[in-house]
């Protein structure tokens, strides 16, 4: 589940360009064995054959989908493909000859994509949303009292069943599993008339990083967070390091101290922290500041020494016990010690932190690929700011 807001653009600049040819969007919604992609993962084509945005594979399923777009959107019915994979992994999935792997894809027309842009929206606005994808289509679910209700198709799709006939209790508790685990779930309901696929994913908040420190670090920092379609924001109590800073756009500054500046972080399990002031009394003020706060991550820069000093000092402050959710040292262990290098390891492992994995090798994990390993030192606000009812609020 990502990109909404690079196929809400492709899609606005294809109605654009080409008003008259319409447009199907593709979701891989379920994957038996191994797949160079996960559900949630999208593909925007157009009649004429057109791949415009996103992706569903190693890159050998976007043809041919989209060569089916034509026919989805001439009869404004979706469809759910079905690729077998086993006689050529390597070529599409990516992984070698000892996987497997069958796609399940729904693709369906888009008359109206306003809802890729809302989708993306509530992401970034971090107002929270579910989205149900069945063999009718996607929709999205709104919370109505506590409920997950599936909202009404703006263009009715010209399938049977409709999907008014989802059970909306069935699905309700799927998105609220979802939205409490931040993964998607799957359900398969069967009966006399009808066999119900449904596939449910949070529109969890883009991670929202708060960089510390405005020197160069910062900029590296800022560079690749950025990348990975984060929302990046820098402060520091000195203005004229602050305006000395090139940072990508769309990057935040705010001149500030911990006292009044803890209160510009986010306070939820999808923010992250890095102090790279290189002060330890000002790391010191902002971690004394930040632990009270359901904050996902926190690192520090420094030596294991320093570091081991800024926890006595700041869990000695702290009735919370909040200092295991800090990384100090900050960074994965890639051995790198430029200020590109360093930034890489922190980007990392925050990235390892927010999936819940240990940020090991993959070719030493014994579990699946794609399944979950808890984190050596995992948040235990997380579960408690993944709440259906009031997701992700400040």
């Amino acid at each position: 589940m990502s990109g909404f807001a690079e196929l809400a653009r492709a899609a606005a600049t294809a109605l654009t360009e080409r008003p008259s040819v319409p447009l199907a969007l593709a979701t891989l919604v379920q994957v038996e064995g191994s797949s160079y992609r996960q559900p949630g993962a999208r593909l925007l084509v157009d009649a004429e054959g057109r791949v415009l945005a996103g992706a569903i594979s190693g890159g050998c399923l976007e043809g041919d989908v989209a060569q089916q777009a034509e026919s989805v959107c001439r009869t404004r019915s979706a469809t759910t493909l079905r690729y077998d994979l086993r006689d050529d992994l390597e070529t599409i999935w990516g992984f070698g000859s000892a996987c497997d792997g069958i796609a399940h894809i729904v693709l369906e027309p888009l008359p109206d994509p306003t809802w890729l842009r809302d989708a993306a929206a509530a992401r970034t606005e971090r107002t929270g949303g579910i989205l149900l994808t069945t063999a009718q289509g996607t929709r999205p679910m709104r919370n109505i009292d506590g409920v997950w209700c599936v909202e009404p198709a703006t263009e009715p799709i010209a399938a049977t069943p409709p999907l008014h006939a989802v059970d909306n209790a069935r699905a309700s508790r799927l998105a609220e599993m979802a939205w409490k685990t931040a993964r998607t779930r799957h359900d398969v309901e069967s009966n006399a008339d009808q066999t119900g696929r449904y596939f449910v994913e949070p529109l969890l908040p883009v991670v929202s990083l708060f960089l510390v420190g405005a020197g160069r670090g910062a900029e590296a920092f800022s560079r690749i967070a950025s990348t990975l379609g984060w929302e990046v924001t820098v402060i520091d109590h000195r203005a004229a390091l602050l305006e000395g800073l090139v940072l990508p756009a769309h990057t935040r500054s705010f001149c500030a101290r911990a006292e009044d500046g803890a209160d510009l972080v986010r306070a939820d399990a999808r923010t992250a922290v890095a102090l790279l002031s290189h002060i330890f009394d000002v790391d010191a003020a902002w971690l004394t500041a930040l632990l009270p706060k359901p904050i996902g991550y926190i690192g520090v820069l420094g030596s294991r020494a320093r570091a081991a000093r800024l926890l006595t000092l700041v869990g000695a402050q702290t009735a919370f016990g909040a200092t295991r959710r800090v990384h100090a040292p900050i960074g994965l262990d890639l051995g790198g010690e430029t200020p590109e290098s360093i930034a890489l390891a922190a980007v990392a492992e925050i990235e390892a932190v927010m999936h819940g994995r240990p940020g090991g090798f993959l070719r030493e994990r014994e579990s699946p690929i794609h399944g979950r390993t808890p984190t050596p030192h995992p948040s235990s606000t997380l579960s408690s700011a993944l709440e259906p009812t009031l997701p992700f609020h400040e």
